[in-house]
């Protein structure tokens, strides 16, 4: 099977070129208007950065689905520190089991950050991904939800959500808050399934309220993205700016008000108030480009502070204390196949014959 498809790609490479060429060409769009070539220059005396990432992987039984969590943050200051966390457990089998369990991990690197914060005098977190993806963009399940039913658990366990993330917060403890009212959530709710992820969901935004708080501290850096803010195109904002110039450098800040976005369930008001900027950068001639998101309106000269300490900072166009962080956690096949085996699960998964 794999031969013919050697054989098509051999076949239809000119063609798809082609069209890829004329997709650009056609669009009718000029990135000279916001890109800035500019070269940064070290600027890393006394600042203290951490960086985190985190990595799930999962195993599917035929009664339940056994996952693994790993989430580190980097912190450093002429020496390295660690700040390590992990999880094994299990849950059962759900239409939107792998948004509850990517939910998990986001808890996990940003309890791993309000810990970095809390120990440490950081300058700048370097966030992986996108925090504004994370704070609007809700799991599907929470559409679906009936108003009274979100209504209820807020009611009931939202005031005692907020002190236990309190209480763990202070004592440094990182983990899910929310499983400590599974048994509660059982009792009072005939989907306790749905209940608990929504209840998830409120905590998530609970704790991206406190990183948040931490205001011009944040950086978050993503490897890949399809916004397309700048051009409203089909073809996202970072191919474009990719094509347009191999030269390091970054494009005019983007400002995104949350004001305009339904409401939040929680923390409306702060969550309201918060303007996002949004830029690309590249941090060595011919590297990858980067997509930047700040929590706050920056400008130009924001952005050349940002860049000069992150330059000082990477390795082949990327922060290095990311880059770290990602080999450091990364859970692999062969790690999970050995965690079933300590807890010798007896249950199928249906694929044994394969």
């Amino acid at each position: 099977m794999l031969d013919s498809l050697y054989q098509k790609a051999l076949l239809k490479k000119d063609e798809i070129n082609k069209r890829i060429n004329l997709d650009f060409n056609d669009l009718n769009v000029d990135p000279s208007l916001y890109w800035r070539e500019y070269e940064a220059t070290d600027d890393t005396n006394g600042i203290t950065i951490c960086a985190g990432d985190g990595s799930i992987n999962k195993k599917n039984f035929m009664g339940f689905i056994f996952y693994a969590i790993d989430a580190e943050c980097l912190i450093y200051n002429k020496k390295l520190d660690k700040i390590e966390s992990s999880e094994i457990d299990i849950i059962p089998h759900h239409k939107h089991y792998e948004d509850r369990l990517r939910g998990y991990m986001g808890i996990f690197e940003i309890k791993n950050a309000l810990k970095a914060f809390q120990q440490y005098q950081v300058d700048f977190l370097l966030f992986d991904g996108s925090i504004l993806g994370n704070l609007i963009r809700p799991s599907p399940l929470e559409k679906k939800l009936k108003g009274q039913l979100k209504d209820n658990i807020k009611y009931k366990y939202l005031p005692s959500l907020e002190n236990e993330l309190n209480n763990e917060l202070k004592n440094s403890n990182v983990g899910i808050t929310s499983s400590k009212f599974s048994r509660e959530i059982e009792e009072d709710f005939e989907n306790k399934v749905d209940a608990m992820i929504y209840l998830e969901r409120l905590e998530n935004l609970l704790i991206i309220d406190k990183l948040l708080n931490n205001g011009k501290s944040v950086v978050a850096i993503s490897k890949t993205s399809t916004s397309d803010e700048y051009f409203k195109s089909e073809v996202p904002d970072m191919a474009i700016f990719d094509r347009h110039s191999r030269n390091e450098g970054y494009t005019l800040p983007q400002h995104i008000t949350v004001s305009k976005r339904e409401d939040f369930p929680v923390k409306n008001d702060f969550f309201k108030s918060l303007t996002f900027t949004i830029f690309y950068a590249r941090l060595e001639d011919h590297k990858n480009i980067l997509k930047f998101e700040l929590p706050y309106a920056a400008d130009e000269n924001d952005i050349k502070k940002i860049l000069n300490v992150m330059k000082t900072n990477s390795a082949e166009g990327y922060p290095l204390l990311l880059k770290k962080a990602h080999n450091d956690v990364v859970i692999r096949k062969v790690d999970l196949d050995r965690l079933t085996k300590i807890i010798g699960f007896m249950e199928k998964s249906g694929r044994e014959m394969l």
